[in-house]
């Protein structure tokens, strides 16, 4: 299946780009999320905790539904998708 593959900062400087298209033969978000952590290495400390959790620092967006919102990792993905991994921005 093609997925469509949308960065902000600083996961965005990890891939080289803003925007990936890519084939992708796995079934979940948590498979993609394995997939891209091999191809682009700097992903995976953005990605990850120390233990190896997800951080609390990744959003995910499965067309435009947060995958919270939905089933998590276990969110199932489909030919032409598109997925935004947001970076929230807090300040005072």
């Amino acid at each position: 299946m093609r997925l469509k593959l949308e960065f902000t900062k600083p996961f965005s400087d990890a891939v080289g780009r803003k925007v990936v298209e890519m084939e992708f033969g796995g079934n979940t978000c948590g498979e993609l999320l394995e997939r891209l952590s091999g191809e682009y290495p700097a992903l995976s400390t953005k990605f990850y905790d120390e233990d190896g959790s997800v951080t609390d620092y990744l959003i995910i967006f499965l067309n435009d539904k947060p995958i919270s919102a939905l089933e998590g990792l276990d969110s199932e993905v489909r030919d032409g998708d598109r997925l935004l991994f947001f970076f929230p921005i807090s300040g005072g």
